[in-house]
């Protein structure tokens, strides 16, 4: 779902007349670490646990170095969140059944099921999203963290920032 939410962000920046085109005079520090996480957590390992440390780990210090840019606090709260709960399940994301049943929607081998909701599940995938495209997710409380500070970013892009 993220590759929704940057997208509708990108058009309503546009549609705003945000300075989207004035990505490249940013100061985002250490850029280049942002896909490296996004990359180890599509390797298709069952064992996830020391991958999602590491993966996590170069987020939030890619998050940290670029701390007051607008929206990164949302991000890196939400990115915690999402790291504890896959911290404390194994190196999986767990994902409330019963909604992903109703949803239609295949568990992920970045993904675990849990059957009722406990807290376990607090911080886990078992908030549905339906997309007016069709498109289904279960996200986290800590994905809305995540998605509202890429809105705050792309809406609140300036010519320079300092």
């Amino acid at each position: 779902m993220i590759l929704d939410v940057f997208i509708i962000a990108l058009l309503l920046s546009l549609i705003l007349k945000k300075r989207i085109f004035h990505l490249d005079k940013l100061e985002i520090k250490a850029i280049y670490l942002f896909p490296v996480p996004f990359i180890i957590q599509i390797l298709p390992f069952q064992q996830r646990g020391l991958l999602m440390a590491i993966s996590y780990g170069l987020l939030f210090t890619a998050m940290m170095l670029n701390w007051k840019i607008n929206g990164f606090k949302f991000m890196a709260a939400g990115s915690a969140m999402n790291a504890l709960v896959i911290l404390f399940n194994n190196g999986k994301m767990p994902v409330y059944e019963p909604f992903a049943r109703m949803l239609e929607l295949d568990l992920t081998v970045k993904h675990t099921f849990v059957y009722s909701f406990s807290e376990k599940l607090i911080l886990g995938d078992w908030i549905p999203i339906i997309l007016p495209w069709a498109r289904k997710f279960l996200i986290s409380p800590g994905d809305i963290l995540i998605y509202a500070g890429v809105f705050i970013f792309f809406l609140t892009i300036e010519k320079t920032h300092r």
